[in-house]
């Protein structure tokens, strides 16, 4: 299983943005992160997303950063 940044996994990373309807814009997603709980890394890395719009969960988690 592919860790990604801040070895977080792909479902803890969902877990934070649940009640977000795709597609969705980052700021939705940041703001969604932040209302339910999710820790500084997971809102820092949402905030640095390459892209603006995301399609859907499979785009947000191919994007989202990885571990080196």
């Amino acid at each position: 299983m592919e860790r990604l940044a801040g070895g977080k996994t792909r479902e803890s990373v969902l877990e934070y943005i649940r009640g977000v309807s795709f597609p969705a814009h980052k700021d939705d997603l940041v703001h969604a992160a932040r209302k339910n709980g999710a820790p500084n890394d997971i809102i820092s890395a949402l905030e640095q997303l390459p892209a603006n719009e995301l399609a859907d969960e499979e785009q947000l988690i191919d994007v989202y950063p990885r571990l080196d």
